[in-house]
């Protein structure tokens, strides 16, 4: 999302990432990563409950993610360190101005995210209407 910035502020896009993160674990994140989005944090998982985001021992560590992190290892990418609890799935969602949820997506297990050009033709689709 960061190599998109002009694009969203031309579909009046604002970007936020929760985490259940500790400030600590937090502050770490946005070093390593150099996001430019604020980061809020939901210790409690308030938000994660609210949007039906759920926690898998098996899908968290289930061959298709293991072989995902093997890949990666062995390409030489740099792994971030686990934190917090492993078992925690995320999600994306677009919510309008209007407070109305426009797109839900409900990560089958840590690396299932939807794609860059999904997410920016849903927001163009919005931006449309």
């Amino acid at each position: 999302m960061c190599q998109h910035q002009e694009e969203l502020e031309q579909l009046n896009t604002r970007v936020l990432v929760i985490s259940f993160s500790d400030e600590y674990w937090a502050r770490g994140w946005l070093e390593e990563t150099q996001s430019p989005f604020p980061l809020l944090l939901d210790p409690e998982r308030s938000v994660y409950r609210a949007y039906g985001l759920e926690r898998s021992v098996l899908r968290s560590w289930s061959p298709k993610v293991l072989w995902y992190y093997l890949r990666k290892k062995l390409a030489g990418e740099q792994l971030h360190d686990i934190q917090g609890d492993p078992h925690q799935l995320g999600g994306d969602f677009i919510v309008g101005a209007n407070g109305i949820i426009r797109l839900i997506y409900l990560s089958r297990d840590p690396t299932d995210r939807p794609s860059v050009e999904m997410l920016l033709e849903t927001l163009q689709r919005i931006e449309d209407r």
